[in-house]
């Protein structure tokens, strides 16, 4: 005797695409209710620029002397944003630029050393960092160290999956007067060279989203709701290609 007559099983798989449908096109709704996203175009060319790095406590500073490498030196910045270095003593950089916190030590320095010439470099950070997360093959948190692009990012990230949707990434952050913007990307235009401009500079606390994309949302759907819990097949298959399309 049949589980279910044929006639009984093509109605209710009919019924079941209408909800998938009905179901993929709320979620749609809600993920875009959710944030409103900003053309980049429509932003001012502050709120895309890359930020110079500023130091903070947590970050590990190189210093090198050019003529007198006795004071080189290696220190993390203290948690009330002070180092304490040779013949400068203490010292407040915590929020200056690499450039500033090498023009404060020589001028700190000018009066006992003839020639305090230095440069400073970021060793280690504990402060700057940015987020990738999505349909990437490593997500989490990397170090911001100097200039680092979303493709440079992504590469950290060992790159997309290939469930990805790369044409509709998203990137969060900070705006100049500390609105939240987030602001959609093309990262398919920025890898294929067709739109470099796509490829921004990231900025301390970005967050970049790859999203997932329709086809596989469908496909996970498909398989957490109705393969797992029907007693039978509903009678149709499909199969995802690296495009995105269907046969």
């Amino acid at each position: 005797m049949s589980l279910c007559p044929v006639p009984s099983c093509t109605r209710l798989a009919q019924r079941l695409m209408l909800l998938i449908t009905v179901s993929c096109l709320a979620a749609c709704a809600s993920v875009r209710d959710a944030e409103p996203v900003v053309p980049a175009a429509s932003l001012s060319a502050e709120a895309l620029a890359p930020v110079m790095h500023r130091v903070a406590p947590g970050d590990e500073l190189n210093f090198r002397f050019f003529y007198t490498p006795t004071l080189n030196t290696v220190v993390t910045i203290r948690s009330d944003g002070n180092v304490a270095l040779p013949l400068a003593g203490e010292l407040q950089v915590s929020g200056l630029t690499l450039a500033e916190v090498a023009a404060l030590v020589e001028r700190t320095l000018s009066t006992q050393v003839r020639r305090p010439q230095v440069t400073v470099n970021v060793q280690g950070t504990g402060s700057q960092r940015v987020f990738i997360g999505g349909e990437v093959g490593r997500p989490g948190v990397q170090p911001l160290l100097g200039r680092l692009s979303l493709l440079q990012a992504l590469t950290v990230a060992e790159g997309l999956k290939d469930t990805a949707q790369p044409r509709n990434a998203l990137l969060m952050r900070r705006g100049p007067d500390g609105e939240r913007l987030v602001l959609p990307i093309d990262l398919a235009a920025a890898m294929s060279g067709t739109d470099p401009t796509q490829d921004l500079a990231l900025r301390p606390e970005d967050v970049v989203i790859v999203p997932r994309s329709g086809i596989s949302n469908f496909n996970l759907w498909v398989d957490q709701y109705i393969r797992r819990m029907l007693p039978f097949s509903v009678g149709f298959s499909y199969t995802i290609n690296r495009n995105g399309s269907v046969q």
